[in-house]
């Protein structure tokens, strides 16, 4: 054998004792911070584990989860992909000037169902005067920092659908053309597939137009920004060198808005005296401070408001940080997450509030993949 060989045998033998034993030493964490979720549990062994082959299964989870310096194995098997020319890392592209960019959506089962479910509630609802928006996907507005290679993003299909579905019973917001006319502007985040406060406005002011009535102009806001956001986009690459966005908070002057959020498991009723929940500027997740993050039900109320009227959002998580605006034009606000929202029907909550007016907000990526949405009633 070679010296260069028997080095190298020397080499790989003992970096694989070292990993070894620094698995068993080295503390395991249960959180991982950019990755952004818990990870896997020892798993107990018994009988009925090694019977049904669970114990297997699960000890390959827990051993890929834990592996010491998962964080940086991760990033150098994105990167590396990268230099070897793959354009992709766990659905996410690796765009233009740090853009990351989750895959296109298809058309399935799931997507045709929700459709479905949205069709049959608005006509059961043809009385309520129901707004609906639809919210693009980063990656078809902001094609142009695609990699060269990609797959198709068919956006414009799947909205046109849905929109030809439903068009005749409610309000439709136009979101799509909206944000081409303004994909020079930071409406999303690089790192998170969320549109940012921004986006959330020019939304806003678009909605505003077809509800008929005036928005809030932008100069009537205190914009403050904040550092360090890595948003889901982020954790799911691996590309742990992309630079961090920024999130802006915009807060209305001189508006006196109570937050109560319920949620299905509790009994306690959680408020706060603003939109915003800056303790979760400090932590990983940092989206969080809008709202909370999800809840099954978050009511937003302003104290001295120059109108009696309310309105109910039925939404996904693009809501949280695009709701508040309404209350320029709304006394109290009811969001519902159809994820978490077990405790009645929607039908029955409108019932019990009669809302002036109802709106949809969901992300394209939410109504083709949550199934939650088929509980619509």
């Amino acid at each position: 054998m070679k010296k260069y060989d028997r080095f190298l045998c020397i080499f790989f033998c003992v970096f694989f004792l070292f990993m070894m034993v620094a698995f068993f030493i080295i503390p395991k964490t249960e959180f991982s911070q950019k990755e952004k979720r818990i990870l896997t549990k020892a798993p107990v062994i018994s009988v009925e584990t090694l019977a049904d082959g669970s114990f297997f299964s699960k000890i390959d989870d827990y051993i890929s989860d834990n592996f010491v310096y998962r964080d940086f194995w991760v990033g150098l098997n994105s990167y590396y992909n990268q230099y070897i020319g793959a354009v992709i890392s766990n659905d996410i592209y690796k765009g233009k000037d740090n853009w990351l960019i989750e895959k296109p959506i298809k058309k399935n089962n799931v997507f045709k169902q929700n459709v479905e479910s949205i069709k049959d509630f608005i006509n059961k609802n043809k009385n309520k005067n129901i707004y609906f928006m639809l919210i693009p996907t980063k990656g078809y507005i902001m094609s142009d920092y695609l990699p060269a290679l990609h797959e198709n993003y068919i956006d414009d299909e799947l909205i046109q659908h849905l929109e030809n579905s439903i068009s005749d019973s409610v309000n439709w917001i136009d979101i799509l053309s909206t944000f081409k006319e303004n994909m020079d502007k930071y409406i999303y985040y690089k790192t998170d597939h969320h549109w940012t406060s921004l986006g959330a406005y020019i939304a806003y002011t678009k909605a505003a137009n077809i509800m008929g009535f005036e928005p809030i102009r932008k100069d009537n806001y205190d914009i403050k920004e904040y550092e360090g956001f890595y948003g889901t986009s982020y954790s799911k690459s691996g590309f742990w060198l992309t630079p961090f966005d920024n999130i802006s908070l915009w807060s209305e002057k001189d508006k006196n808005i109570k937050v109560s959020i319920k949620d299905e498991n509790s009994s306690k009723i959680k408020t706060n005296d603003s939109v915003f929940f800056y303790s979760h500027l400090k932590e990983t997740d940092k989206y969080q401070v809008f709202l909370d993050g999800n809840h099954a039900f978050v009511n937003l109320t302003v104290n001295k408001a120059n109108t009696e009227k309310n309105l109910l959002i039925i939404r996904d998580s693009f809501a949280h940080c695009l709701s508040p605006f309404f209350l320029s034009e709304y006394k109290s606000i009811d969001l519902v997450d159809l994820r978490y929202f077990k405790s009645q029907t929607v039908s029955s909550l409108i019932t019990q509030n009669n809302y002036d007016d109802i709106l949809f907000v969901y992300g394209l990526d939410t109504i083709s993949t949550d199934r939650s949405i088929q509980w619509l009633k």
